[in-house]
């Protein structure tokens, strides 16, 4: 049986304004029924203020919900050797972060998200493949030794898609690396999220649900990156908007179904970014989870 639980990033909007505290943020995605919970530094940094590490820790405490994973945006690809160099301390910084935290995974991006549309080629993943598992092979290294595990994701519009994602968990060879699966990302480079999710469940770690509307026809307001209440265009072109989970275009009921065949039993976390008041949509979301999963 899996643990159900919510990214943090849900209520991110809320955190980042000022309107509640990340200590709030955990007390009321608890009191809404999340399990676990994973922390996104959206409005939460622990590498400028360590002190925060305590604070979030007696929070996930006194709320009786554990915080379990942590998701950290960063790039390594297309940048200078020492912008580089910059990135991996940057990163080496949070896996520090999250083991102070205790947390046992930790989700590392490897491309930048707004990358341009052009250069997500299958050409340049391929030429870019062996220095990103060596990236991820140094990250794996470093994080073993507060008994870490490094995650992927299918993120964003280049390492993104069933067979990259595919071949990069097929040529790693690290006993701590996984993959955090999001069910919604997939349809960002076009995928099939139905088949996305049955070829890599296998290799999942980590699940993220979402859902998207999905048009074909321009429906105004769309820019090509903005994923936090506008529509935002996939790379070939389909037009996406995050929605409530089962109140979209996906067949949450069917993906969930394949989820439960497979008896996965690690962390499903709600990640949600609709247009709604977060807070309803984020309860609305996990509710839904919840249920579908009884039904599935």
């Amino acid at each position: 049986m899996p643990t159900f639980g919510v990214s943090i990033y849900s209520i991110s909007r809320k955190i980042m304004s000022g309107e509640i505290s990340p200590e709030a943020g955990i007390k009321w995605l608890a009191e809404q029924g999340s399990e676990v919970i994973e922390l996104v530094p959206f409005g939460i940094d622990m590498i400028s203020d360590p002190g925060l590490i305590n604070t979030l820790l007696t929070s996930a405490k006194h709320a009786g919900v554990p915080i379990v994973n942590y998701s950290v945006n960063a790039n390594f690809l297309q940048i200078s050797a020492d912008e580089y160099q910059s990135e991996i301390s940057r990163v080496k910084s949070h896996i520090d972060a999250a083991g102070a935290l205790g947390i046992p995974t930790i989700r590392i991006d490897c491309a930048g998200y707004r990358r341009p549309i052009e250069t997500n080629t299958t050409e340049n993943f391929q030429k870019e493949l062996p220095v990103i598992l060596d990236t991820y092979r140094q990250l794996c290294d470093y994080a073993k030794q507060q008994d870490i595990t490094i995650l992927i994701e299918n993120h964003g519009f280049h390492i993104n898609g069933a067979e990259r994602i595919r071949q990069i968990m097929t040529s790693m060879d690290r006993d701590n690396f996984g993959h955090q699966l999001d069910v919604g990302n997939y349809i960002c480079v076009d995928d099939d999220a139905q088949a996305a999710v049955s070829k890599l469940l296998p290799f999942a770690t980590t699940i993220h649900m979402k859902d998207f509307y999905i048009r074909s026809r321009d429906p105004g307001d769309a820019t090509q990156f903005d994923c936090s209440g506008a529509w935002f265009r996939s790379v070939y072109g389909k037009y996406l908007r995050g929605s409530i989970l089962a109140q979209g275009d996906l067949d949450i009921y069917k993906i969930i179904g394949l989820i439960k065949q497979s008896g996965f039993s690690g962390n499903i976390f709600i990640e949600y970014e609709g247009m709604e008041d977060c807070y309803y949509g984020t309860k609305v979301s996990l509710d839904n989870l919840k249920r579908i999963y009884e039904e599935a």
